[in-house]
């Protein structure tokens, strides 16, 4: 029998923006790094996804382990790049907020708007707003494609499945 490993290839598709650019932005702000290059954000989620191999070491030894460790490192390797290529919508969403909204770019904003009649409370608040509803647009976008592509997953994995079994019944 065929094993099916469609649960981690799922868990490895969505791993950029669960896990590594929420631990890359904590970094950058730990750091107090407020307006990294997209390549250092990029590569620093690059460094927390590989933390996933580690993973692998917790699975009991066996020929199946071996070919899930294969698997895994392929498609590990697939999502890296895409990282790489800023191709990975989740991570360059996750990056534009954070340079979008770290406290130096906001305060200049407000250096610079100072002239204006708003008070420094007002306008401060309206930045944060305007941003988190860019935010929240392109967070429910992103889930709806998401959504969508994950149903057209489970069709395709079931068809797969029928067939298979139809062949079965065939033979």
């Amino acid at each position: 029998m065929i094993q099916d490993y469609f649960e981690i290839e799922r868990v490895i598709e969505d791993l950029a923006k669960a896990y590594p650019a929420q631990c890359s932005t904590t970094w950058f702000k730990l750091t107090k790094n407020y307006k990294p290059s997209k390549e250092e954000y990029r590569n620093k989620v690059v460094e927390y996804m590989k933390q996933f191999e580690y993973l692998l070491a917790t699975y009991p030894q066996s020929s199946e382990t071996e070919k899930l460790k294969e698997i895994v490192e392929r498609l590990l390797n697939n999502e890296i790049e895409k990282v790489l290529q800023g191709k990975n919508s989740g991570v360059e969403r996750r990056y534009k907020h954070y340079v979008e909204n770290s406290p130096e770019i906001t305060e200049n904003i407000l250096l610079e708007d100072s002239t204006q009649s708003q008070d420094y409370s007002t306008l401060s608040r309206e930045i944060k707003n305007k941003n988190r509803r860019e935010y929240e647009e392109d967070l429910a976008n992103e889930e709806q494609r998401e959504r969508i592509h994950y149903e057209k997953i489970i069709d395709d994995h079931r068809r797969q499945r029928k067939k298979k079994a139809l062949t079965v019944i065939v033979r």
